[in-house]
C-alpha cells in the first residue's frame, strides 16, 4: 500500500522524533534536519524494497532490489560493482558501494534478501492505521537497516561530510542461507574487512537501547546409527540388539543430559529420520525414510546444530559429545561429524568502546544510554565471519521491531529516524580521522 496522506499529517502533528539534551554541533544539526524531513521519503523507500521479493534462492529478485540501490549510492559518489558467485551457488551475490576518502576505514555491512521465497503469502507492506508500524517480509530484517544505512549517508552528503570518509558498504545477497563454501560467498566480505578499521553491522535491533557486541557461532551436526535388521520380536536380545532409533534416542538423551546445563551452550536435533532406509536432503531441509513397524530399525539420521559463545566452548562440547557416540549399545554403532558455519563473534575492549560512543550519540539526541544485548540473545550474522578481520566491530544497528523471520514481522517506524541519525552523526564523528 501507498504511504497514506494521513500518516504526513500524523507526522507532522507528532512530537519531532529527535530531541538533543545538550545541543549538538552545527554540523550534526544539519544531519538530524535532513532525516527528519526525509522521513517519508525513507520509509516509502522502504516500501518499495519490502514489495520486491527477495527470498535467498529468488537470485533475480534479491538482483532486482540491489539494482534499485545502486544508483542512489552512485548519486553520492560511490563506485558500484556486483561481487558475482558462481553459477552453480544459484545465489544472486553481494552489491558493494566504495567511497575513496581520508582517516579510517569504515565497513557498513547489511543484506538484501530475506527468507521469504517468491511463494510466501507474506509478500507486502503493510502501515498500521495510526502509522506507528509497518509489517512486510524484511521490514527489519534487512531491508530496515538498508534504507537506515543509505539515508544516514544521503544526510552526510547533503551536510558535505562524505567527501573526506573511506567507507565501504557490502550488502550480501544471501546472508540468510549462506551459499557454501562460505570461503567463497563471504569472500568479498572478507576482503573489505582487510582494508578497514571499523565494521557496523546494521541487522535489526530487538530494543531501542540495545546493540550487539557479540554474537554466539554456529555449527552443524550430523549423528548416524546403525543396527541390525531383524524380527521386531527379538529386539533387545544379545544377537539383535536395540536397533539403530534406540541408539539414537540414547545418545540424543545423553547430549541432554551433559550439555543442556551450560550456560550460553544450546544443542538441538532439528530432523531426525529413521527405518530401513533414510535419505537427507540437506539444502531443502527435507528426507525420507522407509521401514516396518515390524522390523528393527537399521539405520537413523539425525541433523542438528549447536551454538556456543566461545571456540573453547564449541571444542569441549564436541569432545563430549563425540565421548557419548562412541560407546554405542549392543549391536549398534554411531557416527557423529561436524561441520563449522558462522564463527563466533568475540566480546571486545574495541567493540565495548563503539557501545560507549554510540551510547553517547544516543544521549545526545535525546533518548537512553545503551547497552549490550547478551550474546546468547543473538546468533550468527555476517558480521561474525569478519570480526576478527577489523580491529573493532558493533553490529544491531538497524532499526527496531518484532517478529523477524515470521508472518508477524514488525517495524516501529519511529525507530527509523532514530538510528539513521545515531549512524550519521557517528560517521561524521569519523570524518577524516586517522
Amino acid at each position: 500500500m501507498k504511504i497514506t496522506p494521513w500518516f504526513l499529517v500524523a507526522a507532522m502533528t507528532c512530537s519531532p522524533v529527535v530531541f538533543a539534551r545538550d545541543p549538538l554541533p552545527p554540523d550534526e544539526q544539519t544531519l538530524t534536519r535532513y532525516i527528519d524531513t526525509h522521513k517519508e521519503e525513507q520509509l516509502q523507500l522502504l516500501e518499495t524494497l519490502v514489495n520486491i521479493n527477495s527470498g535467498t534462492t529468488n537470485a533475480q529478485g534479491v538482483r532486482r532490489v540491489g539494482e534499485m540501490l545502486r544508483p542512489e549510492f552512485e548519486r553520492l559518489g560511490f563506485h558500484t560493482r556486483w561481487a558475482e558467485l558462481p553459477p552453480a551457488m544459484k545465489h544472486a551475490g553481494s552489491l558493494v558501494a566504495t567511497h575513496e576518502g581520508k582517516g579510517k576505514g569504515l565497513l557498513l555491512i547489511g543484506h538484501l534478501d530475506t527468507v521469504f521465497p517468491p511463494e510466501s503469502p507474506f509478500r507486502t507492506f503493510t502501515l498500521s492505521p495510526d502509522g506507528r508500524t509497518a509489517t512486510g517480509p524484511g521490514v527489519i530484517d534487512d531491508k530496515g537497516a538498508v534504507v537506515t544505512m543509505l539515508y544516514a549517508l544521503k544526510a552526510l552528503g547533503h551536510a558535505g561530510l562524505l567527501k573526506d570518509v573511506h567507507i565501504t558498504v557490502v550488502l550480501t545477497g544471501d546472508e540468510e542461507l549462506a551459499a557454501k563454501p562460505t570461503s567463497i560467498s563471504r569472500q568479498t566480505l572478507r576482503e573489505a574487512a582487510k582494508s578497514s578499521d571499523i565494521a557496523l553491522g546494521f541487522e535489526f535491533a530487538l530494543s531501542p537501547d540495545q546493540l550487539v557486541t557479540a554474537r554466539r557461532g554456529l555449527s552443524e551436526w550430523f549423528l548416524s546409527s546403525d543396527g541390525k535388521s531383524g524380527h521386531s520380536s527379538v529386539i533387545f536380545s544379545p544377537e539383535a540388539g536395540y536397533g539403530a532409533i534406540f541408539e539414537t534416542a540414547r545418545v540424543l538423551n545423553a547430549f541432554r543430559d551433559a550439555l543442556s546445563g551450560t550456560a550460553g551452550l544450546t544443542l538441538s536435533p532439528g530432523i531426525m529420520l529413521g527405518g530401513q532406509t533414510v535419505s537427507e536432503d540437506v539444502q531443502t531441509g527435507t528426507g525420507s525414510t522407509s521401514g516396518l513397524k515390524t522390523v528393527i530399525a537399521a539405520k537413523t539420521r539425525v541433523h542438528g546444530d549447536l551454538r556456543y559463545l566461545s571456540d573453547v566452548q564449541k571444542n569441549a562440547a564436541k569432545k563430549k559429545m563425540r565421548g557419548i557416540a562412541a560407546i554405542p549399545l549392543l549391536q549398534t554403532g554411531s557416527e557423529l561429524s561436524f561441520n563449522d558455519i558462522i564463527p563466533v563473534m568475540p566480546e571486545t575492549e574495541a567493540g565495548r568502546q563503539l557501545l560507549a560512543q554510540f551510547s553517547d550519540i544516543s544521549v545526545a539526541l535525546g533518548g537512553h544510554p545503551l547497552q549490550a544485548i547478551p550474546a546468547m540473545e543473538r546468533g550468527g550474522a555476517d558480521i561474525s565471519y569478519i570480526a576478527h578481520d577489523v580491529p573493532s566491530a558493533i553490529d544491531g544497528l538497524g532499526a527496531w521491531g518484532s517478529g523477524a523471520h515470521t508472518q508477524e514481522e514488525t517495524l516501529e517506524v519511529t525507530s527509523l529516524p532514530v538510528v539513521t541519525s545515531r549512524t550519521a552523526i557517528f560517521i561524521a564523528r569519523h570524518t577524516g580521522q586517522k
